[in-house]
Formats: C-alpha cells, sequence, structure tokens
C-alpha cells in the first residue's frame, strides 16, 4: 500500500516525505460550514497514473465531479424532481459562511449514449481531443485516475470527461477551469441535437432542455 500511494504521489509530482508535525487544535463541530451545497455520490473507483496515462490528464477536486453533467433526455422527469428537492434543501442549509449540511445526489448511473456512441464519437462530434482518464485530487492528497475514464479537451481549460462501462458511457460529465463557457453551450447543442441529451448544472440549479433554430437555449429551473 505504501509504494502505491508513493507512485501516485510521485507521478502527480506530490512528495511523499514525510512533513513536520503540525499543532493539533480542537474546533467545534457545530461551527463547521460546507462550502459547496452538493456532491455527487458516486463510488469512484481509480487507479496508479502511468507515464503515459498521466499525459494531458485533467486534474480537479473530487468535489467537482458530475456538478455540470449530461443526460439523456427521457430522465428529464427524474432530474427535475431532483433540483425541486435540492433546492428546498440548499436554501434551509445555507447561511452567510457556508452551508449546515451537504446535498448527497443519490443518482442511478444508466447509459447515457447507446453502446455504438464511444468516448472516440463524441470527441469526432465535439471537435475535441480526445485524452486520458481525469485524475481527482483532495485539498491535501491526489486519489487518483479514475478507472474507466476519459477525458475530451474541448479548448484551453475546457474538458468533457466520464465513465464506460459494457453498455456505453455512463457518465458524461464538464468540467470548466476558467474557460469561456460558450465550448461547452456549443458542445451541448451538438450533443443535444444528435443525441437528445439534457445538460444539468447542480450547483446553479438549471437544465439546458433544448436549442432553439434561432439559437435560444430551452433553460428549465426550480
Amino acid at each position: 500500500m505504501k509504494k502505491l500511494v508513493a507512485s501516485l504521489l510521485a507521478a502527480i509530482g506530490m512528495s511523499s516525505m514525510p512533513q513536520a508535525a503540525e499543532k493539533i487544535e480542537n474546533v467545534d463541530i457545530n461551527k463547521i460550514r460546507y462550502t459547496m451545497p452538493t456532491v455527487a455520490a458516486d463510488q469512484i473507483e481509480y487507479g496508479v497514473p502511468t507515464k503515459e496515462s498521466f499525459q494531458g490528464a485533467p486534474q480537479f477536486h473530487e468535489d467537482e465531479w458530475a456538478q455540470l453533467e449530461f443526460f439523456p433526455g427521457s430522465r428529464l422527469p427524474e432530474i427535475q424532481k431532483l433540483l425541486k428537492e435540492y433546492k428546498l434543501f440548499e436554501k434551509a442549509n445555507r447561511t452567510k459562511n457556508g452551508w449546515l449540511k451537504i446535498y448527497s445526489r443519490q443518482i442511478t448511473r444508466e447509459q447515457i449514449t447507446p453502446i455504438t456512441i464511444s468516448p472516440m464519437v463524441i470527441s469526432n462530434e465535439t471537435s475535441s481531443q480526445l485524452l486520458p482518464a481525469p485524475i481527482l485530487v483532495t485539498a491535501s492528497k491526489p486519489l487518483g485516475q479514475v478507472k474507466d475514464g476519459f477525458s475530451l479537451l474541448l479548448g484551453t481549460n475546457a474538458y468533457l470527461y466520464g465513465q464506460v462501462n459494457s453498455k456505453g458511457i455512463s457518465v458524461l460529465g464538464a468540467y470548466l477551469a476558467g474557460a469561456d463557457d460558450m465550448m461547452l453551450s456549443r458542445a451541448f447543442a451538438t450533443l443535444n441535437k444528435k443525441h437528445g441529451l439534457i445538460l444539468v448544472d447542480w450547483r446553479q440549479q438549471f437544465i439546458l432542455i433544448s436549442v432553439a433554430e434561432n439559437g435560444e437555449f430551452n433553460v428549465w429551473q426550480p
């Protein structure tokens, strides 16, 4: 186990050397606030990145996983119901300095596209570059490279990413690290037209349902 952790730390450029002991302070747990209102409750498996799989792989905090994500249009009523529940929860737990509780999204991961629609197909359709699986981290350490994952570079600091299983793509999310959100808008327009996918922004609480002929988005909010 120590060798595995050391390999992962080295691959991501973090030292595994022991640090000097820090002073331990007691914190009143009742004063702790969450910094975001919701996270996905996915059980993600990780692997140790190799030299090849590390190159070009996006790295982001585990809490960013599936905060922006695509679903088949057939699941729209289900996602609307969850957003309504989440909105009430978020409002009830919001404070000046964060959230009292966090809404952990329990979502069944069914296939998003038919098995014939692979990450390479999505790459071709969105004119994006296929990259290795994303690497997730916490504030203090790397977690690993997402098993059975993939990433697609839409443009500078703009990515699609996800996981595949025997039935096709099971997760398809988006991550924008300060990037122009028009890159994601164009990708959504393409995937919506070709596959009927909708796009959910959980933190901002809205769904992009479709795109009209004049380019306007059909947006739903709880």
